[in-house]
């Protein structure tokens, strides 16, 4: 299993580059479905913090890999920010027949966006399960589309900008560490994210039944 890890990430870092349109092609449709609604856990960050750790933080493959996933990630809200926009309430019915969480979600953030519009949608693409919904509510309520781009940009240095951080102090830390361990720092920095989710997710659960329990 090690090994077979070790390989992929080995195939992983020399598939990044500008000679390498397929590789790059394929992380922007991870990012534009990530952002539509279709999830693959992990992996995104998983590339920016190995492409990182691997190749430092200002290197062309970076570079290339911040593109793609900013390009995708454009995309694919945009996508449901318009659709939102164009069918209102009828969109937003479709999807809630078809997930009550999105639909449960809809209704509580929709009542957030207002005057500060921007950090609203920033902290919910920050949130795990809200970056669709915060797409939804903003183009249901006409939230003007160059404030979604905004929104995008900022979570998108938010977040990202994170990992290479993550990835930069893996760099630095373990420099004298050997490739045949790039496994084992690969599953670390997994292992951390899917605390940090599940941590976040039982906070926001909390949070939300102590509000659903003051209504009432």
């Amino acid at each position: 299993m090690i090994d077979w890890i070790n390989g992929a990430l080995a195939t992983l870092a020399v598939s990044i580059n500008a000679d390498n349109p397929g590789g790059l092609a394929a992380i922007f449709f991870l990012a534009m479905s990530a952002d539509i609604g279709i999830p693959f856990p992990f992996a995104l960050d998983t590339i920016v913090f190995f492409t990182t750790y691997k190749m430092g933080a200002f290197s062309l493959p970076v570079l290339l890999v911040l593109l793609m996933l900013l390009s995708g990630s454009l995309l694919g809200t945009s996508v449901i920010y318009w659709v939102s926009r164009l069918l209102g309430p009828r969109f937003v019915d479709w999807v809630g027949k078809r997930s009550k969480f999105l639909r449960r979600n809809f209704e509580q953030f929709q009542n957030r966006l207002g005057r500060w519009s921007i950090p609203v949608i920033v902290a919910a693409r920050l949130t795990p399960g809200l970056m669709q919904v915060s797409s939804m509510a903003a183009g249901t309520v006409r939230i003007r589309y160059y404030q979604m781009v905004l929104a995008i940009i900022f979570s998108f240095i938010v977040y990202d900008g994170t990992l290479i951080i993550l990835g930069t102090i893996a760099r630095l830390g373990l420099k004298d560490v050997g490739p045949e361990y790039a496994a084992w720092i690969v599953i670390g920095f997994v292992a951390i994210m899917t605390v940090v989710f599940v941590a976040t997710h039982l906070i926001r659960r909390r949070s939300n039944n102590a509000n659903i329990a003051a209504k009432c």
